[in-house]
């Protein structure tokens, strides 16, 4: 015989609209220790009769915080149909236990209430973290609060606090240390290449962002946005006016907006007669906390203090990534402008890192280069969230003055980050491990490519740097097809040349290495 337990009886029991219910715990009397099932959407864990909790409010809440960590998202809405008596007795009656502790300070936090009892807690019990580090990842810099002696280890705010799970794969991010390889890949290179290859990485990026929205930018908008990028790292507090700022530096003069969305926006295709809603954001009217929320998770985020990469003793954190996902894809789901959102959302990216120091000063990851290298995985990053909060919103944009119902504000306050985290981590160990050093070893071989066609022929033009790239391309040979277009005025004997000349330029890059 099963039995639901932890959040999914908490769940059931007071009939809440959960989305983020990663885990289900089952109570199964057939059963012996306890055994986990992955099942792509969500995992199982099940226990033997001897872990079964009492079908009370507080055991079961012990349950779920002992064994699935902590849900915002449920539990906001849990205290609001319970309020706070049962969890009052409950730390009256043991004043020494962690869970009574942990869940009481989540009703204060959560509610901004605090609870009629004073000094609940001994003053000599030792302090516990808020987020249990062996389930999900807290902040390594904690504030202690002595009423429930605990640290609040939470990544975010009141108002916006996304949660990551430790996951096999975010620990073996953690062990690589991401932030010293991007450090020690470059030192490789000297100053004035460094130089060279920034300009032309800017560049990369902003195209890729852009084509990952399926967009050609002009000139001008296209150097704007490499100019953003170039001015990540100015340790500039995010607001509302500087996100404006970057919201017109991206779209069309016509498009430009100064401050939140005072209306209803909507994603998918619309047909004319119909429309294909693919994700609702938030209401209007709840954009403003939201973004509140985001902007103070920020400014953690900026002053977060990182330990000194040249102790020996320092422990690799995961901080600056965590933060970097949460607040980048927190960003794109909360959507605050009418248009430019993507954009702005893969620049975050490169924000958080830039000021937490994980990027050098001067440099740019391409990341949006790997990202429409992996769109299907990126599409179906955003579609793990949006697709749950779609199922749940009724919304008409056809009807005048329609209001969207189901996107309420606590699915985009309080939602399990986990597979956003991953997908940047991948993204970035790509960036890192391959394409970081591939962009900048092309270069090198460019520049040698150009200084030995350059003494070998007089080229009209733009054509030798079309001739590189070309014979690169199509392994160090000029085609038929090619050479008929462009390059019909040369010689075989110079075409030989000319390609025995790149391929060595390129294949002396790779002798490095």
């Amino acid at each position: 015989m099963r039995s639901i337990a932890g959040y999914g009886w908490l769940k059931e029991a007071y009939d809440l609209p959960v989305i983020d219910l990663w885990q289900e715990c089952w109570i199964d009397t057939a059963s012996k220790g306890r055994k986990k099932q992955d099942l792509g959407t969500h995992k199982i864990e099940v226990f033997e009769a001897s872990y079964q909790p009492e079908d009370s409010l507080t055991a079961q809440f012990q349950f779920a915080l002992r064994y699935e960590g902590v849900n915002l998202q449920l539990l906001s809405m849990l205290f609001g149909k319970t309020g706070h008596l049962a969890l009052a007795d409950w730390i009256s009656q043991s004043p020494g236990s962690v869970y009574a502790r942990r869940a009481c300070f989540l009703y204060e936090w959560l509610t901004d209430e605090a609870m009629p009892i004073e000094s609940p807690v001994p003053s000599k019990a030792r302090y516990v973290d808020v987020l249990d580090s062996d389930i999900q990842f807290g902040l390594t810099a904690i504030n202690r609060t002595a009423r429930f002696r605990v640290n609040n280890n939470l990544p975010g705010t009141r108002q916006f606090c996304p949660l990551v799970r430790r996951t096999g794969f975010l620990e073996e991010i953690q062990h690589k240390d991401l932030r010293k390889q991007t450090k020690l890949t470059l030192t490789r290179y000297d100053e004035d290449l460094l130089q060279r290859a920034a300009t032309f990485l800017y560049l990369k990026e902003t195209q890729s962002s852009f084509e990952v929205e399926r967009e050609k930018p002009s000139p001008d908008r296209a150097q704007r946005f490499a100019d953003l990028l170039s001015q990540a790292d100015t340790s500039r507090p995010l607001t509302e006016e500087r996100l404006a700022e970057l919201q017109n530096a991206v779209v069309d003069p016509r498009f430009h907006e100064f401050g939140w969305r005072g209306q209803q926006n909507w994603i998918g295709d619309d047909l004319g007669d119909r429309q294909k809603i693919d994700f609702v954001p938030p209401r209007p009217e709840d954009v403003p906390g939201l973004m509140q929320g985001l902007l103070d998770t920020a400014e953690k985020a900026r002053v977060n203090v990182q330990a000194d990469d040249d102790n020996p003793e320092t422990e690799s954190t995961l901080d600056d990534l965590i933060f970097a996902a949460t607040i980048a894809f927190g960003f794109v789901f909360i959507h605050p402008f009418m248009d430019g959102n993507g954009r702005i959302h893969r620049y975050l990216i490169h924000e958080v890192l830039a000021n937490a120091g994980f990027t050098p000063r001067g440099i740019v990851l391409p990341v949006s280069a790997v990202i429409l290298a992996n769109l299907d995985r990126y599409v179906a990053v955003l579609e793990k969230f949006s697709k749950p909060v779609r199922e749940r919103t009724s919304y008409s944009p056809a009807l005048p003055n329609a209001v969207a119902t189901g996107n309420d504000a606590v699915y985009f306050r309080y939602f399990d980050a986990t597979e956003q985290t991953e997908f940047l981590c991948g993204v970035l160990l790509q960036t890192i491990e391959k394409d970081l050093q591939e962009e900048i070893d092309f270069l090198v071989g460019f520049g040698r490519a150009q200084k030995s066609l350059n003494e070998l022929l007089d080229w009209p033009g733009q054509s030798l740097s079309l001739f590189i790239r070309v014979v690169h391309q199509n392994g160090n040979q000029l085609s038929k097809a090619k050479k008929e277009s462009h390059f019909d005025w040369m010689t075989e004997r110079e075409i030989a040349l000319a390609e025995a000349a790149v391929k060595e330029a390129f294949n002396s890059t790779d002798d490095q290495h």
